[in-house]
Order: structure tokens, then sequence, then C-alpha cells
């Protein structure tokens, strides 16, 4: 969704390509990128967030899940 895109395109990369690497928690067989699950959107936006705070790939999957699990 544009309303979800970080203005950095480099940083809005990066969000994508974690995005697609996350399974959804609620409809498994898809990432968190392609789900419309309201958790899906609220993941991606938490993607954003860690990046935007300076989180490496590595860092922001660790926070997932820790909040999350695997």
């Amino acid at each position: 969704s544009p309303s979800e895109r970080l203005p950095d395109s480099r940083q809005e990369a990066r969000a994508r390509d974690i995005s697609a690497e996350l399974r959804c928690l609620v409809c498994q067989n898809q990432s968190i990128d392609d789900s419309d699950a309201d958790l899906a959107k609220d993941l991606r936006r938490l993607v954003r967030e860690r990046i935007s705070a300076g989180d490496s790939n590595a860092e922001v999957k660790d926070y997932l899940v820790s909040r999350y699990g695997e």
C-alpha cells in the first residue's frame, strides 16, 4: 500500500525484502508482504518502524521473532 511505504527507496526495498521472507501468522502460506490480514499490516508497519530506527535486517527479524515467535 502506498501509505505504508518509506520515503527512502533503499529502506523501502529492505522492508519489502524482509516482508517477503516472513510468513503471516494468520494465513501462513502467504508472506506478510502478500497478506491482507490486519496482523500482516501491523507486522509490515513494525518492519518499517524498526528499519527507520536503524535496525539491521537481522535485528528486525529477531525483534519480530521475540514478540511473535517462530
